[in-house]
C-alpha cells in the first residue's frame, strides 16, 4: 500500500512505509521479548535488537527517534502510517 499525503514529509524523517514497517517489527519484537522468546543477549539488552532491527531497515535510532517525534506530532501523517502498519499486519 502506497501512504500520500498533502504533508511534505522532511528528508530526515523515515517515510510513512518505512516508519510502518518499524514499529510493526518492534510490535512483533516486544512481544517475542514478553513471552522471553528471544535469546539471553536481546531479553538483557533491548537497544541490540532495536540497533540490529533499524539497521536492517537502512535507519538508525536517531532518525527513528525524529520520525517519531514528527509523526506523533503530525496526526494525518500518522493515520497514514497506521493504515500502512494495519495492512503489514494483515499481509502475510
Amino acid at each position: 500500500m502506497a501512504c500520500s499525503s498533502g504533508t511534505d514529509i522532511p528528508a530526515d524523517v523515515l517515510p510513512p512505509a518505512k516508519f510502518a514497517e518499524a514499529l510493526v517489527e518492534f510490535s512483533i519484537i516486544e512481544a517475542a521479548q514478553q513471552q522471553k522468546a528471544l535469546p539471553a543477549n536481546y531479553q538483557q539488552q533491548p537497544e541490540v535488537w532495536t540497533a540490529e532491527a533499524l539497521s536492517r531497515m537502512g535507519t538508525d535510532t536517531a532518525q527513528f527517534n525524529r520520525s517519531y517525534r514528527y509523526y506523533f506530532t503530525h496526526p494525518d501523517d500518522m493515520k497514514l502510517v497506521l493504515k500502512e502498519a494495519e495492512q503489514r499486519w494483515k499481509t502475510p
